[in-house]
């Protein structure tokens, strides 16, 4: 395979979507398989497109030919009409001739979205906040925080906050923020700040890059506070996300944990439990058997450091229904205290987790399937146990459709009994290493307890610490082709006999041929002699006899071309 079939194997087998377009009428001259699946127009429908056409601004008044080909993220639009974000890489090439470009189109769409909930979340949060770089500048402020401090980010992003707020040398926030970054502990404390003329109650976090990250809200006036306080609850009562807020201990015990203060109506449509089944009570009553306890530790080291913590977990409702949950937990304090309580923000994610579990084996089933023969494909998910057949188990080896799904002893119990003991072997010890494909032959028994000769290739897929997972793979019957092969070296065998006895024939013949002739002319010169003429004619008959006879085994098997 020369260079440029390796480049078209790259280009049509790689997972992102690729394409080659004219750099100047942005047609597409090529497409991999990727384009097709993500934007849902075949390759055929591509070639009858341009690069405009997937450009969700079109009627907004279309961009320039430069900026449609130039990298970075943009928004494209699917053939249902999706908007998605993708990472563009272009590259100036030639293709057939024509000045073209080479683009990689990767789908971040779901990091476009997290950023924007992130960006959201802290703009939607009531206490300012912002952050400082390791030089004491800032890097973001929401907007809370420009209404507190009556400046806009405009005027104070990449500013240094000692040169934009000198007065705040000689204030707490000062000594909060270098408490911060040489103990790496969270400082908390209430002082006034003038202008903006307010009092503010601020938490300053140290950050990894040497800087700080800095929650801060007005309590001057505490009436305001209060009528806030009830707006937001009114405001959360309503929401279809969970809001769960405990008190900020006990964390480190394993049963008690911190009890229930609030939670809003959600939970009591998420879970099945009414308010007070809840309040007072630890939110650890969600928990069961399926309930990640890695992930629970997890969640506890951060409630332990004073960190914010997202995480996916399993709840169960009171009838004791799992379900799916993804959470914020953010630390609050309250009357300057350090950490006095946890708010949790949770939503049912159920129907998303398994959608993408969903998507996840089907993408991976069908890659290895397309990799696999089109004979009896097998899945096993080790965990489960659980062999998953193809509609072949049945065409080729007559088992019934309802044995499509089966422990892996199925298929192990209708090994050939000699072949058993040494597949099994190779099998478990491919999952054992860091192999990464099997293969094997061996009989496998059919639903009429007759054998089919079998090559097994399997792939097997691991977990990022190298655990097998999952062995997907397929099986080939080779038993027509095996018979043929036999039947070939049979045959192969009995030409050899025949070309063997065809040269002796005519080896034999020549020296019948001999004999003929030397008896001849006895039979001529003991014309005399009638006694000895006839044992001269008897030979020249037997010589004759042998003659035909060896005559009929070189048509039969006519000698090598070397006799």
């Amino acid at each position: 395979m020369d260079q440029t079939d390796l480049r078209q194997a790259f280009f049509h087998a790689h997972p992102d979507p690729m394409w080659v377009h004219d750099a100047k009428t942005l047609k597409f001259l090529d497409v991999n398989a990727a384009a097709e699946r993500k934007y849902g127009w075949s390759r055929d429908e591509f070639l009858d497109m341009s690069l405009a056409e997937l450009d969700p601004s079109q009627g907004e008044g279309a961009r320039n030919t430069q900026v449609l080909d130039a990298s970075g993220v943009w928004r494209h639009l699917t053939r249902e009409g999706r908007v998605i974000f993708v990472d563009v890489v272009s590259h100036e090439l030639s293709h057939q001739g024509r000045a073209a470009r080479f683009v990689s189109a990767r789908d971040v769409t779901r990091l476009v979205e997290l950023e924007h909930e992130r960006t959201a979340m802290l703009e939607s949060i009531s206490d300012g906040f912002f952050t400082l770089d390791g030089h004491g500048c800032f890097t973001f402020l929401n907007g809370q925080a420009e209404a507190y401090l009556d400046r806009s980010r405009k005027d104070l992003i990449g500013r240094n906050v000692w040169d934009a707020f000198p007065e705040a040398r000689d204030k707490k926030f000062k000594v909060a923020v270098e408490a911060a970054v040489e103990s790496g502990q969270s400082q908390h404390f209430t002082d006034y700040l003038d202008p903006p003329g307010r009092w503010f109650q601020s938490a300053v976090h140290p950050a990894d890059n040497g800087g700080v990250t800095v929650y801060f809200r007005d309590v001057t006036s505490e009436r305001a506070a209060e009528t806030q306080l009830r707006l937001l609850e009114q405001a959360v009562s309503h929401l279809n996300d969970v809001v769960l807020i405990t008190e900020a201990g006990p964390i480190e015990e394993k049963f008690a944990g911190p009890r229930v203060v609030y939670v809003n109506d959600a939970f009591v449509r998420m879970t099945g439990y009414e308010k007070a089944d809840i309040i007072g009570r630890t939110p650890r009553i969600l928990q069961g058997p399926d309930t990640s306890q890695a992930e629970v530790d997890r969640i506890r080291d951060a409630l332990m450091r004073g960190e914010s913590v997202r995480a996916e977990l399993v709840n169960y409702t009171r009838l004791g229904d799992p379900f799916w949950v993804e959470m914020d937990i953010v630390p609050i304090g309250l009357d300057g205290d350090a950490h006095t309580h946890f708010v949790s923000v949770q939503r049912d994610i159920t129907g998303r987790r398994a959608a993408q579990e969903a998507m996840r084996l089907g993408e991976e089933r069908f890659q290895l399937m397309a990799r696999a023969t089109n004979d009896v494909v097998w899945d096993w998910d080790i965990e489960r146990d659980a062999l998953w057949w193809n509609s072949n188990l049945q065409a080729l080896f007559g088992y019934a459709p309802e044995l499509s799904q089966t422990p892996l002893s199925f298929w192990l119990h209708h090994l050939h009994p000699d072949d058993r003991e040494r597949v099994h072997a190779g099998f478990f010890a491919a999952l054992k290493g860091s192999d990464t494909i099997w293969r094997a032959e061996y009989r496998f028994q059919k639903a009429d307890g007759r054998y089919a000769a079998v090559a097994d290739r399997g792939f097997i897929i691991r977990d990022e610490a190298g655990r097998p997972t999952r062995a997907v793979g397929s099986m080939l019957d080779v038993t027509e082709r095996r018979e043929l092969e036999d039947n070939v070296r049979q045959s192969q065998k009995l030409e050899a006999v025949g070309q063997l006895t065809g040269g002796i024939a005519h080896d034999f013949n020549n020296l019948l041929t001999v004999i003929l002739n030397n008896a001849e002319g006895l039979e001529e010169a003991l014309s005399g002699e009638p006694a000895l003429k006839d044992l001269a004619s008897m030979t020249i008959q037997a010589a004759e006899r042998g003659a035909e006879l060896t005559s009929r085994c070189s048509r039969i098997w006519p000698p090598c071309p070397s006799w």
